[in-house]
């Protein structure tokens, strides 16, 4: 048995919408659109062994209110008109989300995007966790979705 990791997206009756592959990278981004500044931010995320999530870092294109800044909260660094906190180290079980139209919520997994506003309705719960599945159980749910 290799464990292969992945995330479980479901909505709020627990039905499973999207199972994307990590990769042994095990990283992840969400992406939003702040609701107060109107502008990207990005929430960069690792899973660990456990399969806990991890906030290592996050990306912004301002500064403003609602977004960190404060001494403690990480290293702030202005790369190119990018800020950046690292440093951050947020453990969380798992992620629950609102699907909202403007807050246009993605997640970024090895290269694909994945926007909670495809599939699922304005306002409707979102979980987010991480799994891991044997090929069996990778074979199965990819014969579900008739996917590649």
């Amino acid at each position: 048995y290799f464990p292969l990791p992945h995330l479980a997206v479901e909505d709020a009756h627990g039905q499973l919408v999207w199972q994307p592959f990590l990769g042994l990278e095990r990283r992840f981004s969400l992406r939003y659109r702040h609701s107060v500044q109107k502008t990207l931010c990005w929430e960069d995320f690792i899973v660990n062994k456990d399969g806990g999530l991890i906030l290592v870092a996050t990306r912004y294109q301002s500064l403003g209110v609602g977004l960190p800044f404060a001494v403690g909260e990480g290293k702030l660094h202005n790369k190119e008109g990018q800020f950046y906190l690292t440093g951050l180290n947020r453990h969380f079980p798992f992620l629950t989300l609102r699907a909202m139209p403007v807050a246009e919520h993605a997640l970024l997994v090895r290269g694909r995007t994945y926007k909670l506003n495809d599939s699922f309705t304005p306002g409707a719960m979102v979980k987010v966790e991480a799994q891991n599945l044997s090929l069996l159980q990778l074979l199965s749910y990819k014969l579900s979705k008739e996917e590649e």
